[in-house]
């Protein structure tokens, strides 16, 4: 009997079905019955009811799986605490920021200046839509949507205006509809980043999609261009605030469909998580939750 045997009757234990188990564990349903005969053998006892197809964890099962639980987290927390002291050598976290781009550099300054003994790697793989890279930490992506899932936090909440150059029929309006910029031009950030993604899905819940006359993979070159009246652009009203767009500017609310972005940190499921690593994961919450005051 070995770790593994402890594995698969925690998991059999939750689902009292060997097939679910077995489908969990991802191994074949024989190879688990074995083990579990297995540790049946050594212990001398039956661990669950049998009531035809059916299994239900006996007394026996109920007070092995408390020992069972303990066992495992020991060793969930050796292995952690083994792996932080692997890693007093090199302490560096890898991160890949696809929204509110333009904090990166005050979020580098001041982790840095919190815990200058980290190195920072910042890549610029991926799509953008919170799948992590290989060998990437953490993922800073955005969302049109709210998402509920492990190793997922929202950091922050956004709305999303118009820019209208000031010579713009609607450019005097508090607020406007999507649908009375039909066929504007639009300048934009290029197909597939992550503010595209998000308005653009706007647009097609609006029942069109934006036409968009000048594309940038940079953030800044965008707001540049919205300050010389080129045409029209979405603009996160945090992430991209501060930003003088001049007289010939106006910013206007999205009032239908409401427009709104939420930004996201994910980390890889199921993949240890250093000490380096939680670290900036909570100066990313406290950074997020700063600027919104």
């Amino acid at each position: 009997m070995d770790f593994a045997h402890l594995n698969y009757f925690k998991t059999l234990a939750e689902y009292e079905h060997m097939t679910h188990a077995a489908n969990a564990l991802h191994i074949a349903q024989p190879a688990l019955s074995r083990a579990l005969r297995k540790m049946e053998q050594y212990f001398g006892l039956p661990f669950f009811d049998r009531v035809g197809k059916n299994i239900s964890l006996n007394d026996n099962g109920k007070l092995l799986l408390r020992y069972v639980n303990n066992i495992l987290q020991e060793m969930e927390e050796a292995h952690s605490v083994l792996a932080d002291k692997s890693e007093q050598k090199k302490k560096q976290v890898s991160v890949s920021m696809y929204a509110a781009t333009r904090f990166l550099p005050d979020i580098i300054g001041g982790f840095r200046k919190a815990h200058p003994d980290i190195s920072l790697t910042i890549m610029q793989q991926g799509d953008g839509t919170g799948a992590l890279p290989p060998a990437c930490d953490i993922v800073v992506h955005s969302s049109s949507r709210r998402v509920e899932k492990k190793c997922c936090i929202m950091l922050m909440e956004e709305e999303i205006c118009l820019a209208l150059p000031a010579s713009h029929p609607l450019s005097g309006r508090s607020e406007i509809s999507l649908l009375e910029v039909v066929g504007d031009p639009f300048i934009g950030l290029h197909k597939g980043s992550g503010l595209r993604t998000v308005t653009d899905e706007y647009c097609l819940k609006a029942g069109f999609l934006p036409n968009v006359i000048l594309e940038s993979d940079s953030p800044a070159t965008v707001r540049d261009l919205i300050a010389l009246g080129v045409g029209l652009a979405f603009i996160p009203k945090i992430s991209w605030s501060g930003v003088d767009y001049g007289s010939n500017v106006s910013l206007v609310d999205i009032k239908d469909p409401h427009c709104v972005r939420y930004i996201y940190m994910t980390w890889r499921e199921g993949r240890y998580v250093s000490m380096a690593s939680k670290l900036f994961q909570n100066y990313l919450v406290d950074f997020f939750k700063g600027i919104q005051k």
